[in-house]
């Protein structure tokens, strides 16, 4: 298949939503099939699925070139409405647990950079699609973890007071102002503190 498209990614040449089903499908597979009795296959599919995870950012320009670039990279542009229409085939639910197991799993295995694009999804679809909180700050302490054994300190000491200080979380009720979605409304303007 390569062949025909030598420079093509995954999601070139299969989709977006094919590439997030096959990984949904591997890192089940690794799951409930290879964890604790075949490591060698569960390692292949976690890395596979995290492969596959990851190709649907490449499609958007400009996207990182290296994966430590996602530590603050925000997907938004890849993923469609119609991508979860049809609930037999994938929910955000689903979508958010292989991400986080598949995250954690290669923070585990000390593969820090390639679970920082897994973070990025992971946050994206919490904070756009679900609206979580708890997988929000999940996504972000996956990406705080990672950045920090990379040794990218500073980086993940501004994730953990995102989190502490709760900002940028999903908007919902009555809850604190987000400076990214007050940003994306039009309310920049503060009047200052007196």
């Amino acid at each position: 298949m390569f062949k025909e498209h030598p420079g093509a990614s995954l999601a070139d040449t299969y989709g977006s939503k094919e590439c997030l089903i096959g990984a949904v499908v591997l890192t089940k597979l690794a799951k409930l099939c290879y964890e604790g009795r075949d490591l060698h296959r569960f390692n292949e599919c976690m890395l596979m699925s995290s492969e596959l995870f990851a190709a649907p950012g490449k499609l958007s320009f400009p996207h990182p070139q290296v994966n430590v670039e996602y530590q603050n990279y925000r997907l938004r542009e890849f993923l469609s409405e119609q991508l979860f229409v049809d609930k037999y085939v994938i929910t955000p639910s689903e979508l958010l647990h292989t991400l986080g197991y598949t995250g954690q799993q290669l923070i585990d295995a000390e593969m820090y950079d390639r679970a920082l694009p897994i973070a990025g999804l992971m946050e994206y679809i919490a904070v756009e699609i679900t609206r979580s909180k708890v997988l929000t700050i999940k996504a972000r302490l996956l990406k705080a973890i990672a950045l920090t054994e990379i040794g990218y300190l500073n980086e993940a000491y501004q994730l953990y007071n995102r989190v502490l200080s709760m900002k940028d979380l999903p908007k919902i009720g009555r809850t604190r102002e987000s400076d990214f979605t007050t940003k994306k409304e039009g309310k920049n303007f503060y009047f200052p503190y007196q």
